[in-house]
């Protein structure tokens, strides 16, 4: 797809790059873009609080039908049994 420059001092100096850097005109708006992203840092990713976690789980809940479900806690013993360690006296405790 391509992209149409309204500007024409800006196409100007996107030909005037491509020649100078005897790149294709593609290529040297792709370089100056990809350099000018380079520079910025990542965007800082928002840590969600600990209330749009318990949202977002309640949302879970309801839109797949476990608020219906009766809840009961795992056990300790039933949470163990999930991942053995190999060491039968700790495993059959």
């Amino acid at each position: 797809m391509g992209i149409f420059i309204k500007n024409p001092e800006v196409e100007r100096k996107a030909r005037e790059l491509a020649r100078l850097t005897g790149k294709t005109l593609t290529a040297a708006v792709e370089e100056a873009i990809d350099q000018r992203l380079a520079e910025r840092p990542p965007p800082a990713r928002r840590k969600p609080t600990l209330e749009q976690m318990h949202e977002a789980t309640e949302k879970f809940r309801r839109l797949s039908g476990l608020d219906k479900v009766p809840y009961r806690p795992f056990t300790k013993a039933e949470w163990d049994a999930l991942w053995p360690t190999g060491i039968p006296e700790i495993d059959e405790a």
